[in-house]
């Protein structure tokens, strides 16, 4: 049971003002996104962080399983953001380009964002990200930021085509502490932004890191498909999709470039 596992509370004198305040660290736990609803519901501080050595039971969209092994970074982040339920995205979006920042500043790679969850190296899965959100009709409760990155662990072989780690391309290992610490940093700047409405400032960076405009994709959600050339993104985190009979607004999605 997640109640017996032990864990320890510790600091990483960030320069934030929300988030890291508080960082709860565990060897082993079977999901920090599953651990952080539990401190929710015990009143936990905004912008606490749940991180752990190695997830078990890690989950991406759709709730497929998230390999998360020795070396890589698994956390989760505690939010109270009460904006609407319409922004919801948005907050992926500043986590995506929170991570995409870090990743080029720490080591030194070109990674880009994959709408709507997933930041791309070299055109393979380096991070993904699981928002879960608890809604209101006019607001959002709170929202849990799962975030997983491959940084020192071994891809497994099954896995290979499809992902990638950092240190494999590097080539050496790269400071998860200094990593870390960037994402959080960045992350509570973008935050601070969306919470003072200043969603242009999140649309303006992600459209510079994601490179999709004008790209003809394919989404698929549930029995849906939708193939267009993607013309902008909303506010809200929406892609604005010209398609042979019209334009379509999609906010959800698996996406392919095609």
């Amino acid at each position: 049971m997640v109640e017996n596992l032990t864990h320890k509370s510790y600091s990483l004198n960030l320069k934030t003002k929300i988030i890291g305040k508080k960082i709860i660290h565990f060897n082993k736990i079977p999901s920090t996104n599953l651990y952080a609803k539990k401190l929710i519901d015990e009143n936990i501080d905004n912008g606490t962080i749940v991180i752990a050595d190695v997830q078990t039971k890690g989950r991406g969209r759709k709730n497929r399983s998230w390999i998360s092994p020795h070396g890589g970074l698994w956390f989760s982040v505690i939010l109270y953001p009460d904006i609407s339920p319409k922004r919801g995205m948005v907050i992926t979006m500043a986590a995506s380009i929170s991570v995409t920042q870090a990743i080029r500043d720490i080591a030194g790679l070109k990674t880009e964002i994959k709408w709507p969850n997933d930041v791309l190296l070299k055109n393979k899965k380096v991070c993904g990200i699981l928002t879960e959100f608890n809604a209101e009709l006019n607001k959002i409760k709170y929202a849990i930021v799962g975030i997983g990155i491959n940084v020192n662990n071994k891809i497994d072989g099954e896995l290979e085509d499809i992902a990638i780690s950092l240190k494999q391309e590097i080539g050496s290992e790269v400071s998860r502490e200094k990593l870390f610490g960037l994402i959080l940093e960045n992350f509570d700047n973008n935050y601070y932004k969306l919470k003072n409405n200043d969603f242009e400032h999140i649309k303006k960076i992600w459209l510079t890191y994601s490179n999709i405009i004008g790209k003809k994709v394919r989404i698929i959600e549930e029995k849906n498909m939708i193939e267009g050339i993607v013309k902008d993104i909303y506010d809200d985190g929406s892609l604005i999709i010209k398609t042979n009979s019209g334009i379509n607004n999609v906010l959800n999605g698996d996406m392919t470039i095609v």
